[in-house]
């Protein structure tokens, strides 16, 4: 991308000023395959649960993908009786992937097996990912994880939040007794940690307390003295009722936002189902779980995205993952895409598969194309206007899928005045499917000619502290970013 390039993304509601028959949504990320590419297909594997939470990176150092996954074990038949570990796998290509024999953790009388975490009772949540800012060798990687022991629970610290650090990710430096709680009261879900360069500071994602589904942040200087725990993220009055349980939320920086996957836990009266079972007159979302979006602008004040349709959607009937679908720590860019592996299950949270078949869990990739988070869409005809932004009309570009129609694009100035020579019936209809699509101008005033506008006009669209707004005729098509070039 040229360094003068401006990205306009319909992610941030400040870049729409009117919708008319025009509204905000997503189109879902694209899954590599309707199969797993990771299973628990080795022997030792045989009687482990994978396919919940997961942390992956693509490593630039070595180049390869790392992937540190919980996995689980049934301590008994009633409800919550599990233990979980954690195990490692890497892989050059991020759809092959490897599993060590590393011979580090005891499990079953072996340590012929992949395991870097042994199982614990309330080991779960464990969150891992590389420190970019870190200059010890030895805390490179970070993880945070929780641990209930009969010690703790007498002191009154429930299921707290314990810190251990890794030189190579695969051999961690525990704490004696693997006791150093860091946060004294836990959450159950996958604890996530990253360094936020925005507000300088180490940043953990988990849920309030006792244990309510909605997302709080906490920050640290130092990773171990963390604050106090606050809301971020909950539920509203445009949320359904069976959208009021926000089991987790990861994260990813993306351009000059930093992006969030919300997991969202689809239920009515959890208890009553727990003590009963699905009913067939239940709705199929009956206690599934998808992915919705939302995004910050300064690290600490998050909003929801793409009128929380799901960006992360579940497989149909028979599929793997047809009951739950959990986003992993970080989803990463990767040769322009977003790289988005997830934990998928065909049972339901808490519950078994809802037709009856045999239990499937495990890993998959989805991919979301450049700058592809959120769009504006319309299956009839609808017109959006931008509010006034910075724009030069012979260097613009835009991002859509237009392959069952057309969009068309007008400037106007800040006095509501229609550009001479930039109104709609000026501009040649976008069509087709296309990332960047140059927008072109009739009678030869193409954004490669370099056409002259006159007076005030001129000054408004070629001036990057000026600017007008943008008025997109869309016939069933979607928007979902805008481009320019500024001058000088």
């Amino acid at each position: 991308m040229p360094e003068n390039e401006l990205a306009y993304l319909f992610i941030d509601d400040a870049m729409i000023h009117h919708l008319d028959g025009v509204a905000q949504g997503v189109a879902p990320a694209v899954k590599v395959g309707s199969e797993p590419i990771l299973t628990a297909d080795q022997p030792w594997e045989k009687d482990y649960q994978v396919g919940s939470y997961i942390n992956v990176i693509h490593d630039e150092e070595d180049g390869l993908f790392k992937i540190w996954y919980g996995v689980g074990r049934r301590l008994s038949d009633q409800r919550g009786e599990e233990a979980d570990g954690l195990a490692y796998a890497f892989s050059e290509d991020g759809l092959h992937w490897e599993k060590p024999v590393l011979d580090l953790v005891e499990d079953g009388g072996s340590t012929h097996n992949n395991l870097v975490f042994p199982f614990f009772r309330w080991g779960a949540g464990h969150g891992v990912f590389k420190d970019p800012i870190e200059h010890d060798p030895a805390r490179r990687y970070k993880m945070l994880f929780m641990l209930q022991s009969a010690s703790m629970a007498f002191a009154g610290i429930c299921q707290p939040v314990c810190v251990a650090y890794s030189a190579d990710g695969v051999r961690w430096n525990v704490p004696p007794g693997w006791l150093n709680p860091v946060i004294p009261k836990g959450t159950d879900t996958q604890l996530v940690a990253y360094w936020d360069p925005a507000i300088h500071r180490y940043v953990v994602f988990l849920r309030g307390r006792p244990n309510v589904r909605l997302i709080c942040m906490s920050e640290s200087d130092d990773f171990e003295s963390w604050s106090d725990r606050r809301i971020i993220v909950a539920p509203d009055e445009l949320d359904p009722p069976q959208d009021h349980e926000f089991y987790g939320m990861s994260s990813m920086p993306y351009r000059d936002l930093r992006v969030g996957f919300l997991s969202i836990f689809h239920t009515l009266n959890e208890g009553w189902i727990a003590q009963n079972q699905i009913e067939p007159w239940m709705p199929d979302w009956m206690n599934q779980m998808d992915v919705q979006l939302t995004y910050t602008l300064d690290g600490r004040n998050w909003h929801r995205a793409g009128n929380r349709e799901p960006i992360l959607v579940c497989g149909d009937q028979g599929a793997f993952d047809s009951g739950a679908v959990y986003p992993p720590n970080a989803p990463f860019m990767k040769d322009g895409e977003v790289w988005m592996y997830y934990g998928g299950s065909n049972d339901l949270h808490g519950e078994p598969p809802r037709h009856g078949e045999p239990v499937q869990r495990g890993i998959n990739l989805a991919k979301i194309a450049r700058d592809r988070l959120v769009c504006l869409k319309t299956d009839g005809q609808g017109v959006a206007t931008t509010t006034t932004l910075g724009v030069n009309a012979d260097a613009l570009w835009i991002n859509a899928d237009a392959s069952e129609g057309s969009v068309r694009v007008e400037l106007v100035d800040p006095f509501d005045r229609v550009i001479e020579g930039r109104s709609s019936e000026d501009c040649v209809p976008v069509t087709g499917d296309h990332l960047r699509q140059r927008i072109e101008w009739k009678g030869g005033a193409s954004s490669e000619s370099g056409a002259e506008m006159a007076g005030l006009e001129s000054k408004m669209v070629s001036q990057s502290k000026g600017g007008c707004r943008m008025r997109l005729f869309i016939d069933r098509a979607k928007v979902f970013a805008l481009y320019t070039e500024l001058q000088g």
